[in-house]
């Protein structure tokens, strides 16, 4: 058998060093007559319910007085008590009711005012318990002679069974009344619990007196008045045993007063209950959360010591490296930082409502973690509240890394955080660069839609996932890629005898089935090579340039492969424009760069810019208007490019075509349509 008793001495103030190495201070011991408490009842966090209850109603209600030791109990428990506590000559040892009119002889010394104050004080008992004063029983002394100090005046000989399992907190109350509240000897009643191996464990430090006892009050029957009230013991023992037995003693046993009545004697079930708590019900991953341990006494707040703990905590959840242990109660606590591991021991003194225990832990994985205490890791608690805690990734920068070189004025950040938390990426001053969400898989990805200088730079990414924010940043260096390039454009016409000729100015007079080339030439202005020269044109033609990559000031010339054959259907709205433009790709020297082992070039020593940022120039957009030779009607005649001016309401023939019916409406700006026919 394993059986702890509380302390029943004033705890001191003192200090007591844990296994952590963390220092705690005790408390204070409550004042004296701090535990009074009502009927013990079954909800949580008051006692769990009585073990043992003793009314002495099985005791007639009529002829004489019954000694304790002929009493059938509840249960059919016998009790006993030292001789003097149940010789009737003293008035002791009797149980009876007011309604009990019997003496034998010699009861009391034969003194009736003796007999009839102990009928009363049963009576007192039953307005207090609420059963009836005429009826209810009570055991009474009166000591009438002199007796032994601390023997006892109760005990019970049958042992009463424990039905609560092991590991539990037990602690006695009962209903006294006095009277002769100004005479010499107070009652002076202690109560201890007698475990199986027939040891006492004292569970009240302080004897119970109604007369001085804040905890009674002033009652009367019959015309007698006295003080009577429920207490309950300021101690409790700590039991693993399947029995356990009631003792009371009285300390004083002088005659000069101590007259009295005790009822419902009871053995309580005092378990403390423990509540797990944490300081937050989600956290963002490496965030610190306060775990707390609640030990709450039950109402009697009677002294508790010796309950236990041990725990692990579950996957996913450690205590922290630095874990600032502490608690509010004298307690040993083991607690290892970074481990899962989580012991402990401590004491409730009297008068204390309850113990916390606190300890800083982290989640180390996302999900949800219940702190979740096993029965069996207990000893000498009911478990009470077991939270979750439910935690989510922290944002990540991967990318760019602290301190890479990244060539590129709109710089992409990726990372990784809490599947569909909002993510939005700010540079050092705060501007936002950009926003997007983390995708299922936990990853996130966005390229700056601001211009990032040249430098060092910084960019912080904020997370919000669960009404939790998390941050992460990192300092990098910005490298902007000088790209830019100029260009020129010219066209060439091809002469009678297959030569090009420079095309001067921007208006050429030619006739249909004329023949154009295009050339243009780009210059790279910039600071970095360029290459993967794309040429937009329209019409659509197709050029070939004299190299691949243009280095930082030089140029590359690109000409027409098919010239541009000038039909009469290109001609028919009378002009058209030839537009185009130069697209390149910006690159770098592989020495420039530090090796990725992810980009490759077929050119070797160049790599492509890490978002291949492409340049365009503007330079290289023309337009050219196109005027046809426009010659009278007269078949006969050759025909020739004149560029004439076009005479009002005139046919016209166009290298052979002939227009019927034009018509130029307001010098020229609206134009009707016109049919043709080919000549013959």
């Amino acid at each position: 058998m394993r059986v702890s008793t509380s302390p029943l001495r004033p705890i001191l103030t003192t200090t007591l060093v844990l296994a952590v190495g963390w220092t705690l201070s005790m408390i204070q011991p409550a004042p004296a007559g701090a535990a009074a408490s009502g009927p013990p009842t079954d909800a949580a966090g008051t006692p769990r319910g009585e073990v043992f209850h003793e009314d002495f109603e099985r005791a007639p209600d009529t002829g004489t007085p019954m000694s304790i030791r002929d009493y059938l109990g509840h249960s059919d428990l016998r009790f006993d008590a030292d001789d003097f506590w149940t010789d009737r000559a003293a008035c002791n040892g009797f149980i009876l009711s007011a309604s009990v009119t019997g003496a034998e002889p010699g009861d009391c010394l034969d003194a009736a005012s003796a007999m009839a104050n102990v009928r009363a004080l049963a009576g007192v008992l039953g307005v207090l318990n609420g059963t009836g004063p005429e009826t209810n029983s009570a055991v009474a002394a009166y000591t009438q002679t002199n007796g032994p100090d601390g023997a006892v005046e109760l005990e019970t000989t049958t042992p009463i069974p424990l039905a609560t399992g092991t590991g539990r907190f037990l602690t006695a109350s009962v209903n006294v009344a006095s009277l002769n509240c100004s005479a010499a000897v107070p009652t002076a009643l202690q109560l201890a619990l007698r475990t199986s191996d027939g040891v006492e464990h004292p569970v009240s430090e302080q004897a119970i007196d109604p007369c001085t006892d804040d905890r009674a009050e002033s009652f009367s029957h019959g015309g007698v008045s006295a003080r009577a009230g429920h207490f309950a013991a300021d101690s409790s023992i700590l039991i693993d045993g399947d029995s356990i037995g009631v003792v009371m003693r009285n300390g004083r046993g002088g005659g000069s007063g101590n007259d009295h009545a005790f009822d419902d004697l009871s053995i309580i079930d005092v378990t403390p209950t423990l509540d797990v708590e944490l300081s937050q019900h989600t956290a963002v991953v490496g965030e610190t959360v306060r775990l707390r341990f609640v030990v709450r006494n039950t109402p009697e707040l009677a002294a508790k010591a010796g309950w236990s703990v041990r725990t692990v905590l579950p996957g996913g959840l450690a205590v922290t490296a630095d874990p600032r242990v502490t608690t509010s109660c004298t307690a040993e606590v083991t607690a290892p930082g970074a481990g899962a591991d989580i012991a402990f021991t401590g004491d409730l003194a009297a008068g204390q409502e309850s113990c916390t225990i606190e300890v800083d832990v982290t989640p180390v994985a996302r999900g949800s973690l219940t702190v979740a205490v096993e029965g069996d890791a207990v000893r000498g608690l009911d478990l009470g509240s077991q939270p979750a805690l439910s935690a989510v990734d922290r944002v990540v920068i991967e990318s760019p890394a602290s301190g890479a070189v990244v060539e590129s004025s709109r710089p992409t950040s990726a990372g990784t955080g809490e599947p569909g938390a909002d993510i939005a990426v700010r540079d050092g001053e705060g501007h936002t660069l950009c926003e997007t969400t983390v995708d299922p898989a936990g990853r996130w990805s966005c390229a700056s839609t601001e211009v990032v200088e040249s430098g060092e730079a910084v960019v912080r990414v904020e997370q919000t996932a669960a009404g939790l924010s998390s941050t992460d940043e990192t300092t990098y260096r910005v490298l902007v890629p000088a790209l830019a390039v100029e260009g020129t454009v010219h066209l060439e016409i091809q002469g009678a005898d297959g030569s090009w000729v420079p095309v001067e100015g921007e208006t050429v007079t030619i006739d249909p089935g004329d023949r154009l080339r295009v050339i243009a030439t780009v210059t790279n202005t910039g600071e970095n090579a360029l290459g993967d020269i794309t040429l937009a044109e329209t019409p659509d033609t197709r050029l070939t340039c004299s190299s691949e990559f243009i280095e930082p000031g030089a140029s590359t010339v690109c000409t027409s492969t098919e010239p541009l054959v000038l039909t009469p259907t290109a001609l028919d709205h009378g002009s058209f424009s030839h537009t185009f433009e130069a697209v390149l790709t910006g690159y770098s020297r592989a020495s420039d760069l530090a090796p990725t082992g992810s980009v490759t070039s077929a050119v070797a020593g160049r790599l492509p810019l890490p978002d291949a940022p492409r340049v365009s120039t503007g330079a290289l957009h023309t337009s050219l208007g196109i005027v046809w030779g426009l010659a009278p009607l007269q078949p006969e005649a050759p025909l020739a490019r004149t560029g004439a001016e076009v005479p009002s309401s005139a046919a016209l023939l166009i290298s052979g075509l002939l227009l019927v019916g034009a018509t130029l409406v307001g010098a020229g700006t609206r134009q009707a349509r016109r049919d043709r026919s080919r000549l013959s």
